[in-house]
């Protein structure tokens, strides 16, 4: 049986962090409000604490009350972060397409996201709160044992600087080069444009500071929809 998993703030003895035999007990309300009202767990189930940052504890739970959950560690795993890291610079879309793009985006494997201004931006301002919130909850739906970060707004010049440091830079984009994936490639880039994609100066600028252009087929993607297919190939390498 797959356990409930929580990603959050913890208080443990002597604040050394999950060690098994061990109590722990849970700082987050949200997380507390989950347990007793919401899946109405009790003394003796067993849950998985995360600390978004590699660490995992199995717990088996001693006290539950509406305002205090504490636990026993049982054992810890710690993870090490995968090997490729994938940085996604996502143009800002609709509030409902860009949400769904960052929370499947964070399914997908991403390691950071880093919303970008265009030519084409509409919308420019963003509930970074809500954003995060998203991205915590779709870290533990799929498992992730670390959270990826969201980073401030950046004009999509800045972006391509900042993207720069990757070992491979990508500007997804309409046309006949079809990605083919760097597989030893172990840091990378990626850009999606908004709602009507990139310009043609905004390409030759990219062009112009190293990024490769590729298309991810001949069919005309939405945004949200490029972002999701453009992340999970570049994160698996497929």
């Amino acid at each position: 049986m797959r356990l409930n998993r929580f990603i959050g703030n913890y208080s443990t003895k002597g604040g050394q962090g999950f060690i098994s035999g061990t109590e722990v007990e849970i700082l987050d309300t949200k997380i507390i409000k989950q347990i007793k009202g919401v899946l109405r767990l009790k003394k003796d189930d067993i849950i998985i604490l995360a600390d978004g940052k590699g660490n995992n504890a199995e717990v088996t739970l001693v006290l539950v009350s509406a305002n205090k959950v504490t636990g026993i560690i049982n054992k810890v795993e710690k993870k090490d972060k995968t090997k490729r890291k994938v940085s996604l610079y996502l143009a800002i879309l609709k509030k409902e397409n860009f949400e769904l793009a960052v929370q499947k985006a964070v399914e997908a494997g991403v390691s950071e996201i880093i919303p970008t201004i265009t030519e084409r931006t509409i919308k420019t301002g963003l509930n970074t709160d809500r954003l995060k919130k998203i991205i915590l909850e779709a870290s533990e739906q799929s498992g992730r044992s670390f959270v990826p970060e969201l980073f401030p707004i950046l004009k999509f010049k800045d972006a391509l600087t900042d993207g720069n440091k990757a070992e491979e830079k990508i500007i997804f984009h309409l046309g006949n080069n079809l990605y083919i994936p760097n597989k030893e490639a172990q840091n990378i880039s990626i850009f999606i444009g908004p709602e009507g994609g990139f310009t043609e100066k905004e390409i030759n600028l990219a062009k112009n500071s190293g990024y490769n252009i590729y298309s991810l087929g001949s069919l005309t993607l939405r945004a949200e929809t490029a972002a999701i297919i453009a992340t999970y190939r570049t994160v698996k390498g497929i």
